[in-house]
């Protein structure tokens, strides 16, 4: 999730992406000032590759759409002047084949394109996020989390739950007494547990989780949390 060119920040230490509004560079995990373009920029990673994916799929389906049209328009009026032959079908239907080639090539072309810009999305947002929880001693939460990567809270929880949920990823979670879930990083595996005083916990176990009890752990306490809010109202 690190990448290697980055270079720390001077402020927090981190090797975090910065954020870029005009001239404005800022730590996306301190707010420190930085130099443009001196490190992975996370509003603007993978957006070249998302608008050319859009801008190649717009102008594949145009040719797509309008060679076809131009070329049964063509095969009409070749068969209209020669109604005793194949003068149209010959013509019109390699046209409306070559159209259809280059067109759709554009657009899957284009699609492929617009999904390696969310995966450079992805990865700076995941990038940001381990930095935060490094600056913070391994534990980030939603709301700091769609701070410093500036999206919604329930993006950015979305987001933390696939990354507990992987089972590569080392993330767990934890819930404190008013139902905040933390999601701690580097800690190793949890388990759910009911708290006697009625708090919903994450504790570490010795033999570790499988893939399905974490995330059959990370849904319960989800439900958890939703109940004691419930409660609360």
């Amino acid at each position: 999730m690190t990448h290697p060119n980055n270079p720390l920040c001077p402020h927090c230490g981190q090797r975090a992406p910065i954020t870029l509004r005009g001239i404005d560079a800022r730590c996306t995990v301190c707010g420190g000032k930085r130099l443009p373009f001196t490190a992975k920029t996370l509003n603007l990673a993978g957006k070249p590759s998302r608008i050319g994916g859009i801008a190649a799929r717009v102008v594949g389906w145009s040719i797509a759409v309008v060679g076809v049209a131009i070329a049964s328009g063509f095969g009409l009026l070749l068969q209209t002047i020669f109604p005793g032959g194949y003068a149209g079908l010959a013509v019109g239907l390699p046209m409306a084949i070559i159209s259809l080639f280059f067109g759709l090539g554009l657009v899957f072309g284009g699609r492929k394109l617009s999904r390696h810009g969310e995966d450079k999305e992805r990865a700076a947002k995941e990038q940001t996020i381990v930095a935060l929880a490094k600056h913070q001693n391994g534990a980030v939460t939603a709301a700091g989390v769609a701070r410093a990567v500036d999206m919604r809270e329930d993006e950015a929880d979305a987001l933390l739950t696939e990354l507990a949920k992987d089972p590569n990823g080392n993330v767990s979670l934890e819930l404190d007494d008013d139902g905040g879930i933390h999601y701690l990083f580097g800690v190793g595996s949890s388990a759910l547990r009911f708290d006697p005083q009625g708090a919903y916990r994450i504790d570490s176990l010795d033999g570790g989780l499988t893939a399905e009890q974490e995330a059959a752990a990370i849904e319960e306490a989800e439900t958890g949390r939703r109940l004691d809010r419930a409660q609360k109202r």
